[in-house]
């Protein structure tokens, strides 16, 4: 039987704090008070001074002069809010001006996840980071999980279940909810920056195990006769392009752009592909989602 684990990174000394400009600073007095707030049963105000310090923190991961900078702020940045997370308390807290965390909770109140990045000033290559919360609907515990992004090629992570500690990375913007033999499962579209060359988006599918372990994956995403049924559904593109990917309510359908290659000479080459102006999407179906193509989104 596998346990909860809370992912630890480590991280610089806290006494120090960050600017965009690259030099490191002492701590304000409110950054001070943010970190004593961690040994503290949290509250909504303390909670408010810390993500205060954590926008100083992102605006250094984002903007540092250089990946050394960039990633001494994220390892402020990730402890401070691992510990933030660690209480229940923060399961309701808004989150909305820390612009640079993706804080997602499902339709039915019970689990919400963070998600964000550290590009590479130097490579424009990206790592990604993610939390986990869930109140079981049974008990009413509240635990929390950290994700570990692993790379893979896009072939292998299709038709492969992941752990928490095997996460394909990305940044999630919406989240769905389905019941799958009777077990709830949340369906995640998220944003994946892979270089300066091409970008990913994502559907992936979060679930539970008995012992409330996340899992990432799920054998339901029903292609054509000739495609193997996957476990989620990864889309490359030309980093200049903009890919359509989200939930239709009216359609009760997930749709997207048809990606295709800028000449036939250069299929395979996802760096060179982009919308061609016509639309795909799955739709539910007995536990599974069937895909669709040629689809009309002019209503």
């Amino acid at each position: 039987m596998r346990i909860l684990f809370i992912v630890f990174i480590s991280f610089l000394p806290i006494t120090l704090a960050g600017q965009s400009s690259g030099k490191l600073r002492p701590l304000s007095p409110e950054e001070l008070q943010a970190r004593k707030a961690q040994t503290k049963e949290l509250t909504s105000d303390s909670i408010d001074a810390a993500i205060l310090v954590l926008r100083t923190y992102a605006d250094s991961m984002s903007r540092g002069s250089s990946d050394a900078v960039r990633k001494a702020y994220c390892a402020l940045f990730n402890p401070l809010l691992l510990d933030i997370l660690k209480s229940p308390v923060s399961f309701n807290h808004p989150f909305d001006s820390l612009k640079t965390l993706s804080a997602l909770k499902s339709p039915d109140g019970y689990v919400r996840i963070y998600t964000w990045f550290l590009q590479s000033r130097e490579h424009g290559t990206f790592e990604y980071f993610g939390l986990v919360q869930r109140i079981n609907p049974k008990t009413k515990s509240f635990g929390l999980q950290g994700l570990i992004e692993k790379k893979y090629p896009t072939d292998f992570a299709e038709i492969n279940l992941f752990d928490v500690d095997e996460w394909y990375g990305a940044v999630y913007y919406d989240i769905q909810e389905r019941k799958i033999d009777k077990k709830t499962c949340y369906f995640l579209l998220g944003w994946h920056g892979k270089d300066r060359l091409s970008n990913r988006k994502v559907i992936d599918v979060l679930s539970f195990d008995p012992w409330d372990n996340a899992e990432f994956g799920m054998p339901v995403f029903v292609g054509q006769s000739d495609v193997k049924t996957k476990y989620r559904v990864i889309f490359e593109f030309a980093a200049n392009a903009i890919m359509l990917l989200r939930y239709d309510k009216k359609m009760k359908m997930l749709v997207f752009d048809h990606l295709s290659p800028s000449s036939p000479s250069l299929k395979g080459n996802f760096s060179q592909y982009g919308p061609d102006f016509t639309y795909d999407g799955y739709r539910f179906k007995k536990g599974k989602w069937i895909y669709k193509k040629n689809l009309d989104l002019r209503n």
